[in-house]
This record gives structure tokens, sequence and C-alpha cells, in this order.
């Protein structure tokens, strides 16, 4: 559908994510678990009224800018974009990520992965392509353009929970390449998120990794491939409807996680998180840090829905909890007429 004629206006939104397992070593290419929560990004584009290019950022803050055509907004998501799927015309829009942060920081769900998407997804309509469709092209191209603006950096799975919501299985295979398929979580688990009201340093954890990972060939092939197993035996125990199974890989993964930042030097288990490990496994809850880790969100996952609670009650004093639903559509984008 053409849609920059003047009467077109064009609505996104994409899912942020959470990390369940396989962080790190999805770098390396073992699989990892990822779910798209019910926290979204959302992308608006229409005509511009008068002669110039105008653009609005929501986050924590709201930044507004206007420009000619044939310049760049400054904001590197848009201009990615934009340089990838160029397009003449003038146009106003807005990317509204309020959703995916708290009052001072992100979140850590992904929030520049979701931008991307839905703002890809919709500015692909606006400029009168085809619609991006959840499909390993699509991923591709995305990631390619988050590497982009995130320094080269990052496996992608992050894209992949925003473009195809629900849970997924994401992995690198031998070329470089995402292959993703569709997951369930165990019947009867449910899981929380804990906010521990600090901000993940993710960019300088990946970068003290690939170091380690240079520095200490043999010793990061060996956890690297235990990071695997553990990954490869959660993601089958979910497929196989297993929850005893789940459960221990979450713990399982955890701890090792907390090895690797010892490895690495730095907290990807922050003392925070070490203490509601402990209040974890006092009541019987699988608990791990999501993401890079060295601070933002832990996932707390049971069978038990009253000890969930019980560690919901404990932990609400000093975080934040979330209760996320499950995305299951992924990036979705809709036309209205003005």
């Amino acid at each position: 559908m053409q849609a920059n004629e003047s009467t077109i206006r064009v609505v996104s939104k994409a899912p942020g994510k959470l990390v369940v397992l396989g962080e790190y070593a999805v770098l390396n290419g073992a699989p990892a678990l990822v779910l798209a929560v019910d926290r979204y990004c959302c992308a608006t584009i229409g005509p511009s009224e008068d002669g110039s290019c105008h653009f609005v950022s929501m986050t924590n803050t709201e930044e507004a800018v206007d420009f000619s055509a044939d310049m760049r907004s400054g904001f590197a998501v848009v201009d990615e974009v934009l340089q990838s799927l160029p397009n003449a015309g003038i146009w106003q829009g807005m990317l509204d990520s309020r959703e995916l942060f708290a009052a001072t920081m992100k979140l850590g769900l992904g929030s520049s992965a979701a931008a991307l998407t839905a703002w890809a997804g919709a500015w692909a309509v606006f400029s009168g392509r085809e619609r991006l469709g959840a499909d390993s092209r699509t991923l591709e191209m995305l990631i390619g353009l988050h590497q982009a603006i995130q320094s080269g950096t990052g496996s992608g799975v992050d894209v992949a929970a925003s473009l195809f919501g629900g849970v997924i299985r994401f992995q690198l295979n031998e070329n470089s390449l995402p292959e993703v398929s569709t997951v369930q979580l165990p019947k009867g688990v449910g899981f929380a998120g804990i906010f521990a009201r600090s901000a993940a340093l993710t960019p300088d954890f990946l970068a003290r990794y690939e170091a380690w990972c240079a520095a200490k060939t043999e010793e990061a092939v060996a956890l690297q491939a235990v990071l695997a197993e553990i990954a490869q035996n959660g993601i089958c125990a979910a497929s196989e409807d297993d929850a005893q199974g789940f459960l221990e890989a979450i713990t399982e993964y955890g701890r090792c996680l907390e090895y690797l930042g010892v490895c690495i030097g730095a907290h990807i288990v922050t003392p925070k998180h070490r203490e509601l490990m402990k209040t974890a496994e006092r009541l019987g809850i699988a608990y791990k840090v999501s993401g890079a880790g060295g601070g933002d969100f832990g996932l707390a996952f049971s069978a038990d829905a009253a000890a969930l609670d019980s560690f919901k009650r404990a932990v609400d004093a000093e975080c934040d909890v979330f209760e996320f639903g499950i995305d299951l559509s992924g990036l979705i984008v809709e036309t209205a007429s003005e």
C-alpha cells in the first residue's frame, strides 16, 4: 500500500523482551530462550503539515526535532531505518517507549530493539513498501540495523522477540544467521519480573566478556559449553512440558552467570540480585538475572503459585515486582485515514 500521499497515518507497536536462558553464550552459537512481554514501543508516522519533517521521541524524557527531508533527525533508530529504506517525502512521526522505562532509567526490556522494530514496521508501510513480515529475511535486516546503532554488538535475540512475539528459541547458526522457533513454557509454571531499581551496563559487560574470551580462550570455551548445555536442557524441558527440568535449568544457569561475572570482573549478579537468589532458594523458587546483568531485571519462576506469591511479597519492599504477560503477536502495523 502506498502510504505517503497525505491521508494515511501508520501506527505500529513492538513488544519488549526478557531473556530466560542463553545470555552471553548465545553470542557464541548457543541457543537462547526469550519471552516477548506486554510492554510496548509504539510508533506513529503521518504526512507533515508543512515543508519540514518533525519527530518526537518519548522515553523517560521527551525530545522533539524539526529538520528538512535531506537531513538526519539525530536519532539513530530513525536515521538507520531511513537510510536503509529511503523515501524522498516529508513526514512527521513519534516513537513512544515510555512503557519500557522507569522514572529515570531503562527497565532493561530491549527498548532499542522494540523501537527499531516498531519504527521500521511503520516506515516500510508509510514509504510504500511491503509490510515487514515475521520471517528470516526481515529478522536479518533488523538485526543488521540494530547492530549498526549498537556499535556492532548483540546477538539479535531482543530484535527477534520484538518481531515474532511469544516464547521463542533463538540461535545463531554456523554462518552467524539467526534461527527462530516457537516454544511453550511448561504448563503450570508462572513467572514474575523483579526490577532491582538499577540500570544494567550491557555494553560494558559485553566488552568485558569479549575481552575475557580473547584472553582466556580455553577457559571461555569450556564455560560456554556448560552454558550452552544448560540452556539447551532448559529449552528441551520446556518443549517437553517438563516443569522440574525447566526450573532446574533456570537455577543452574543463574549460578553459572554469577561465576561468569567473577571471570570477567563484573557484577553480572549484583549484591541485590544475590539477596534475591537467596530468598528464592529459601522459598523454593527458581531465580536468575535476565539479560547481561549488572542491574535491572531478575526472573522468578515456579510451578507453585502460592510459593511464587510468597516470594513476590517478600521482595516487594526493596524491588519492583512486574506481573508481565506474554505478548503473542510481535510487531503489529496498522493504517488509518486522517
